[in-house]
This record gives structure tokens, C-alpha cells and sequence, in this order.
């Protein structure tokens, strides 16, 4: 009797352990919380800070890992080039991915060439996106020694 309690105990103990495993996601985050907020954002990027515009979550249980796409928006296409007068002008062309008009808020961050920032970064500006459709957001530096840039997007508010 004693021996079948202290197996009972130790099986217990460990479907335990294993369930509490299971609703970890990737650098120690529980439950679901996007892959996205554990990554560094590097320079020359467009990052979505809304995680529920565009997110990946992974989910341990039993049987592995499970994956979870949030998919309204991608990022067709970016780049950045120099105006006339030295200011850095980034874009990037936005894909709704919904049958529905979206309102998306995009705001640009410039560093210079020592990746140091120069604190002329941009207010959140608004740009529309149809239902299925396509949509520009551009900002340009204040200061002509930027050579770097961050964009952040979010749902408009």
C-alpha cells in the first residue's frame, strides 16, 4: 500500500511538472504572449508593436510545439534613400491582409552612423489601408546625419 502511494506521489509530481511546461512559450514567457516581444529590434527594421496586427506565438504541450499565426497586416516591401538636401526618407508599403479598412499609425526613430540617436523621431502619423488593399507610409529625417532608422507600427487608436 505504502509503495503504490509513493508511485501515485511521483506520478502526480511529474504530470505536474509536464502540464506546467506546457503553457510556457520561448524565453521564459507563460501563456500566450508573442515570439516578436523577446526579439532585439535592429536598426534599418520596421517592427510591429501591436502584436495583434502581425504575431507569431509558440505553445509547448504534449506533443511538441503549437504555432499560432496573427496575420492583418505584412510588409510588402521597405527601403530608404536620401533626399536632395542629406535627410533620410524611409517607407514601406503595407498589405492588409482583412476584409475590412484598417487605420494603422506608423512613427520613424533616426540614429546616426553611431548608432546614436538623434531625437528627431517622427509623431505617430495615420495611414488608412482597404479592406484586401495596399498603403504607403513614409517619414523623413529632420537631421541630415541620419543614417539608421527604426519604424514602429501599431493599430490606430
Amino acid at each position: 500500500m505504502k509503495r503504490t502511494l509513493v508511485m501515485a506521489s511521483a506520478v502526480a509530481a511529474g504530470l505536474a511538472l509536464t502540464l506546467a511546461g506546457c503553457g510556457s512559450t520561448q524565453n521564459g514567457y507563460s501563456g500566450s504572449h508573442p515570439v516578436q516581444r523577446t526579439t532585439t529590434n535592429e536598426l534599418n527594421t520596421i517592427v510591429f508593436i501591436d502584436h495583434n496586427l502581425n504575431r507569431t506565438d509558440i505553445t509547448k504541450t504534449l506533443t511538441g510545439e503549437k504555432v499560432r499565426d496573427t496575420v492583418k497586416v505584412t510588409l510588402d516591401r521597405s527601403g530608404m534613400s536620401n533626399t536632395a538636401t542629406g535627410q533620410l526618407e524611409v517607407w514601406t508599403m503595407i498589405r492588409n491582409r482583412t476584409d475590412y479598412d484598417l487605420q494603422i499609425e506608423g512613427k520613424a526613430l533616426f540614429f546616426d552612423a553611431n548608432q546614436t540617436p538623434l531625437m528627431d523621431e517622427s509623431m505617430w502619423r495615420r495611414v488608412y489601408v482597404p479592406a484586401n488593399g495596399t498603403a504607403i507610409y513614409k517619414e523623413t529625417s529632420l537631421n541630415d546625419r541620419a543614417e539608421y532608422f527604426l519604424v514602429e507600427l501599431r493599430e490606430g487608436r
